[in-house]
């Protein structure tokens, strides 16, 4: 009974750890969805292949403060590419991530572009409502058409390195 509880829970934390989020194109007002385009498991980033999701390259590899691209198709760690502090979203180069300029910043709910080094709010970039993601239009962000829809949990630095890269 006793090792019964303890494969069962060492099972359960294995498929907990190992889950994986499909990011898919959503299209229209409503957000029907579309095609997988997104894999994010393990702090990597893939290409999803095909309509339900199978992990293609990779093309990202994160943690808790950085997004590095990916040095070959496996996920192995290259140069940096976004730092984010706080709830601004920077480049950054080098092997350390050296932070440069500003590129999204988060308020609430709604993702603007941004600019420089002080991060200056420039037009909306994109709205955040529940699992879709929504463009952003003008200085105060309106919700237009959607973009991307999200399956489950995902990481903000995650999700902000995609929508940084689009």
């Amino acid at each position: 009974m006793r090792t019964s509880l303890l494969l069962t829970t060492l099972l359960f934390a294995i498929a907990l750890h190992a889950q994986q989020t499909v990011v898919r194109y959503a299209y229209g007002p409503f957000g029907s969805l579309g095609d997988a385009a997104y894999v994010v498991e393990n702090g990597r980033i893939y290409q999803a292949c095909g309509p339900f999701g199978t992990k293609g390259t990779c093309l990202y590899v994160y943690d808790d403060e950085a997004v590095y691209r990916s040095a070959d198709a496996n996920g192995q760690r290259g140069t940096g590419l976004f730092r984010m502090e706080g709830d601004k979203f920077f480049r950054c180069s080098g092997a350390f991530c050296t932070r440069g300029a500003c590129v999204l910043m988060l308020d609430k709910q709604k993702v603007f572009r941004a600019d420089g080094a002080f991060c200056n709010k420039t037009d909306g970039g994109f709205v955040l409502d529940g699992n879709t993601i929504f463009m952003g239009e003008g200085p105060f962000c309106n919700k237009a058409d959607a973009l991307l829809q999200v399956q489950s949990g995902i990481p903000m630095i995650a999700l902000l390195a995609i929508l940084a890269t689009i």
